[in-house]
């Protein structure tokens, strides 16, 4: 059994979407593999997902069984393994170091958890950080995410589409100096947020144009999303974009420059407007780029490639003997309305011990 260990997020994030992804693509290879969610009976209702679900804050493991956990949090979370060898799942740079600190090496051949026995890089940007932050000749094994077929072009409008939280203000200078310009007409700038897959996938369709604000990017999943969608995408590429974000099919913002984001938006609705073929000709290049390395076959391919050698006889990921391991939820802050009151009882008498020490 191969088991992923994934976080109770309230919705499923796009690193959520990839474990669930995997782990229907290794059912149809024929895996036993299996999402792990912390609390009991947990699912996302509205993402419909065939992935089978283990749910429980502890869950029993057998001899041979394969653990694969989330970079998440870096190195904090190496003991809930109990020594037993973890795969790593790195979606993000960001995190390898998350729990370390200036003045301490990271123990391990892989950085903070000497029990990882291999590691699966969902980009090439984290495949080549990965090669440096680790010990030479460690396992890594390269699988990169899946762009849904519903991502996809419809007739294109005069829409500029963005997402409004990841660096809101670079954003918002960029699209004001559009809006300053005198030149956005009849153009509409779109805030993807709060919406459904479906709607959002939807407003790709539609817009001509998706400005990107990457920041600290494993993939850049939104990127690559509207470039399947035959956007022109204008943006920072924040590390992990840059192997799609090309300048044959995209323009590509130097960190924070809003003024060339500001310019590079007028040019391509420059294009659209007045010279339609060669816009046409640079979306469907990005499109088709984007769609010939995050398929559906080439993720499957990879992953079996990548487990054949995971679960091979003798391999050093497969769990040594039968153990019962926990979740993170095992160690997340009470919710449930009695532990809430007694954790805030507790913090309260800690603040009146604490005054009366003072006043002493």
């Amino acid at each position: 059994m191969i088991r992923f260990m994934a976080p109770d997020l309230p919705t499923p994030s796009g690193g959520i979407k990839v474990i669930y992804r995997y782990v229907e693509h290794l059912c149809a290879l024929g895996y036993d593999a299996r999402v792990w969610h912390g609390t009991p009976g947990f699912a996302y209702d509205s993402w419909g997902s065939t992935a089978p679900v283990d749910t429980g804050v502890e869950l029993d493991f057998a001899a041979g069984d394969v653990l694969v956990m989330p970079e998440t949090g870096g190195s904090k979370w190496s003991f809930l393994s109990r020594g037993q060898p973890v795969v790593m799942l790195c979606q993000g740079m960001d995190f390898v170091f998350a729990s370390s600190d200036f003045l301490v090496d990271e123990p391990g051949a892989y950085p903070g958890w000497p029990q990882a026995t291999a590691a699966i890089a969902v980009s090439d940007a984290i495949h080549t950080f990965l090669e440096r932050a680790c010990h030479p000749g460690f396992p890594l094994h390269n699988v990169p995410v899946q762009i849904e077929d519903w991502f996809r072009p419809a007739e294109k409008e005069r829409r500029i589409a963005l997402m409004p939280r990841r660096r809101r203000e670079d954003l918002l200078g960029a699209v004001q100096l559009v809006r300053r310009s005198g030149r956005l007409g009849d153009w509409r700038i779109v805030l993807i947020d709060g919406m459904t897959q479906e709607e959002v996938a939807e407003e790709l369709g539609r817009a001509a144009i998706f400005l990107f604000g990457a920041e600290r990017e494993g993939v850049g999943l939104p990127g690559a999303e509207a470039m399947a969608s035959g956007c022109y995408v204008v943006g920072f590429t924040g590390d992990g974009a840059k192997e799609y974000m090309l300048p044959e099919h995209s323009s590509v913002i130097a960190d924070s420059d809003v003024v060339d984001m500001c310019d590079r938006t007028l040019e391509a609705m420059d294009w659209f407007d007045r010279d339609r073929a060669h816009f046409d000709a640079r979306a469907a290049a990005g499109r088709d780029w984007v769609r010939s390395r995050h398929s559906a076959e080439l993720v499957r391919r990879r992953l079996d490639e990548t487990f054949r050698a995971i679960t091979a006889p003798g391999s050093p990921s497969l769990l040594s003997e039968a153990v019962t391991l926990a979740h993170y939820q095992a160690h997340a802050p009470a919710t449930d309305p009695w532990n809430r009151a007694r954790v805030g009882a507790r913090r309260l008498a800690r603040r009146l011990v604490d005054e009366v020490r003072e006043r002493r």
